[in-house]
């Protein structure tokens, strides 16, 4: 479990003399959608991500909430033995931030910031249909809502409203209407850890309150009741950024949450 865990942790900016931020992967399983944040914040401070179990194509993914947050845990401790620990996540990243900074509270650790962008509160939604569920993945993969789609849904137009995903992923190929180094194949296997990963966030149930520093950033075209995180964070500051849960990410979102994250990390562990 233990050369698992370390082998999740990925370096977006290794070097730096403040301390370092760990950022948690989203259902994709991939950290290097943090790439653009590492890059504005403060050219000092080492940002770290976490890749998910499963995502290499060759271990096992985890299959709880719970399950990621031990992991990514016990990686973090491996190679940082003691805080101060500074987490961030995205999307199921920040469900499992919020896991992971309970986890380390409880061993006595120090974790003066908990930045969690736009995710959605466990238990607010329910597992898709499988159909449902493809599209999502698509949507997901390409980085868009589904309303900024249309090449997906021209696609997927003729096909029956139970199709399996992998005549979903066949049809989209077929349609060019995804780079085409991203064919059916490499689409069913990416799908199958989004899908663990969805069912995981979806069947979670957060029924604690973490006592911690906690910033909940949210995307001004996200749904508001999906993201009330204040039941379960004692001190919570929340912000509001242009942008949709994934276009966040672009500009200006991106600055909007560079800025928001660099300034709290300063106040967080002054150098």
């Amino acid at each position: 479990m233990t050369e698992l865990s370390v082998g999740s942790i990925v370096p977006l900016r290794a070097t730096g003399s403040l301390h370092p931020l760990h950022c948690v992967h989203p259902v994709s399983g991939s950290p290097y959608c943090y790439a653009g944040l590492t890059h504005q914040l403060d050219p000092e401070r080492p940002v770290f991500g976490f890749e998910a179990p499963g995502f290499d194509g060759v271990s096992e993914p985890a299959t709880s909430i719970g399950q990621l947050a031990e992991l990514h845990t016990a990686a973090l401790r491996a190679a940082r033995p003691h805080g101060p620990y500074q987490l961030l996540g995205w999307s199921l990243g920040g469900v499992v931030a919020y896991e992971m900074a309970r986890l380390l509270a409880a061993a006595g650790e120090e974790v003066p910031l908990l930045v969690i962008v736009d995710a959605a509160l466990p238990g607010t939604q329910s597992v898709p249909p499988e159909d449902q569920l493809a599209r999502y993945f698509l949507y997901d993969f390409l980085g868009v809502t589904s309303d900024r789609a249309p090449g997906i849904d021209k696609a997927l137009e003729d096909l029956s409203p139970h199709a399996r995903p992998a005549e979903v992923f066949a049809a989209v190929e077929r349609a060019e209407a995804v780079p085409e180094e991203f064919d059916a194949e490499f689409l069913l296997e990416r799908y199958a850890l989004f899908r663990t990963h969805v069912v995981a966030l979806r069947r979670h149930s957060v029924t604690s309150v973490h006592e911690g520093p906690a910033i909940l950033i949210k995307a001004a075209r996200s749904v508001e009741n999906l993201l009330d995180w204040r039941p379960h964070l004692s001190r919570l500051t929340e912000h509001t950024v242009p942008g949709d849960h994934h276009s966040v990410w672009q500009e200006p979102g991106l600055t909007a949450i560079s800025a928001i994250v660099d300034q709290a990390l300063r106040e967080a562990t002054p150098a």
